[in-house]
């Protein structure tokens, strides 16, 4: 199975990706519904390549490989993110999701790229409302469709924030059997560096989380915070002449194993995506780009009468609440006709300044917001 990022190893590639920081969006290409690739320009340094491949890793690649005819997605994005300024990158920590803010003049978008699971991409306008997602998705606590607001996973603890007391309730509340288990999934560290820490730890692996003492939770903390302040020393990890990982920085769990050592975690994982993982990419026939098209326009069908009933259920209430108050509209509406005769909308504003019922007076629409 091909490498996926962890939260870890995000953090450890976006301090290299801040360097595409105030770059300019020359193109954008797609190969599959798999992988994006953005190029990039900034004065003084060239063209840049980020390849990003959904539900595994992002990264700055030699070169790309594109369809003939765009996805859809791919030409969603052409028309919002091109000729835009990538103002700042990041990540929206401790999950597995990079955030990408794009700028020209006024205008801002964001692309939230989630590489759990099966990955997706996510546009959104200024608001954070979704203008267009790769996969659209219904979850219990979240809904990835246009026009309704982005809202990601949320981890019970930050990793990169984590206090002694944290790991203590962590430990004390886990369900699970062994603590490896529990560092990876409850707390969100993933395999490799929850068998790291429980090393650094000197802690077996496989004790249960209810027999940890306040000493090793020290010592837990200690091992996750030496193992985030590590400087960059990018490996890809061999066994038998097989690449088996790839990791930003040196660790004790791959001591004595075979070793390419790479000047960024960049070109690590280029050289990995590129030379030892092949991805088998399945070309839509004809008629299943038809249906999946046809899926789409069905969801975003969806999401409009959603939103229209939406709509209509709040219309209706507001009817209902003046029809409640049919007597006082009419009585306010009497006094804004007559006030027009001697006064200047600014006027009629300034003189319902601390009215009881009379909210606002919008002097563009010529509207009058009252409060029932």
């Amino acid at each position: 199975m091909a490498k996926q990022l962890s939260s870890l190893d995000m953090h450890f590639l976006l301090k290299e990706l801040k360097d595409l920081e105030k770059s300019r969006v020359d193109r954008i290409y797609n190969l599959g519904e798999g992988e994006l690739y953005m190029q990039f320009h900034k004065a003084g340094i060239g063209k840049k390549i980020l390849r990003i491949i959904l539900g595994k890793a992002a990264f700055i690649s030699e070169q790309k490989s594109s369809d003939e005819k765009p996805s859809h997605f791919c030409m969603v994005l052409r028309k919002h993110v091109e000729g835009k300024t990538l103002e700042e990158i990041g990540q929206i920590t401790p999950e597995r999701i990079i955030k990408f803010a794009f700028k020209s003049k006024d205008e801002l978008k964001l692309l939230y790229v989630e590489f759990f699971g099966k990955g997706n991409a996510i546009l959104c306008d200024n608001g954070n409302t979704i203008i267009e997602a790769l996969i659209k998705q219904k979850f219990k606590d979240r809904t990835i469709l246009p026009k309704h607001a982005y809202l990601h996973p949320r981890m019970q603890y930050n990793i990169f924030e984590i206090k002694k007391d944290d790991i203590s309730n962590f430990i004390k509340s886990s369900n699970k059997d062994k603590l490896i288990t529990a560092l990876a999934t409850e707390l969100g560290l993933g395999g490799i560096y929850s068998e790291e820490v429980c090393l650094l730890s000197r802690i077996d692996k496989n004790t249960n989380p209810k027999k940890i003492n306040e000493k090793e939770i020290s010592a837990i903390l200690a091992s996750i915070k030496k193992i985030i302040g590590k400087k960059i020393d990018s490996q890809i990890i061999y066994r038998n002449g097989e690449a088996i990982d790839t990791v930003p920085v040196d660790l004790e769990l791959y001591k004595g194993e075979d070793k390419k050592k790479f000047s960024s975690f960049n070109e690590v994982l280029d050289h990995y995506f590129t030379n030892e993982v092949k991805f088998i990419l399945k070309k839509e026939s004809k008629y299943q780009s038809q249906i999946n098209e046809i899926k789409r326009i069905i969801t975003e069908q969806e999401a409009t009468i959603s939103s229209l009933k939406s709509k209509e259920e709040d219309n209706r209430r507001k009817a209902e609440l003046i029809y409640t108050n049919y007597g006082l509209v009419k009585q306010i509406l009497q006094e804004i006709l007559k006030a027009k005769e001697k006064y200047s909308w600014e006027e009629i504003r300034d003189r319902l300044k601390g009215h009881k019922i009379v909210k606002d007076v919008d002097l563009k629409e010529k509207n009058v917001m009252v409060e029932l």
